[in-house]
C-alpha cells in the first residue's frame, strides 16, 4: 500500500478536526488550501470557537479568524 502523501495527511488532519464532518473539512480545505501557517492558524482559532454549535459554524468562525491573523504575518 503506497504512503500518504503531505497533502493527503495535512487534509486527513483537518478531517479529523472537524469530526469529520465533511462540509466543515471543504470549507476548511478551500480556504487553507494546503498552506502549513493557514493550518496552524486555523486549528488555534478552530479551539477557541468551542462556543459554536456544529463543526461547520466552528469552521467558519475558525476561518474568520484566520483572515484577521494573517496580517499579523505579512
Amino acid at each position: 500500500m503506497a504512503e500518504l502523501t503531505d497533502q493527503q495527511k495535512l487534509r486527513l488532519s483537518i478531517l479529523s478536526l472537524v469530526q469529520n464532518d465533511t462540509a466543515a473539512a471543504q470549507e476548511a480545505i478551500d480556504y487553507i488550501a494546503d498552506d502549513p501557517l493557514k493550518l496552524e492558524l486555523f486549528n488555534r482559532q478552530y479551539a477557541l470557537a468551542q462556543a459554536e454549535q456544529t463543526p461547520l459554524t466552528r469552521t467558519i468562525k475558525a476561518i474568520q479568524g484566520v483572515k484577521d491573523a494573517l496580517p499579523l504575518f505579512q
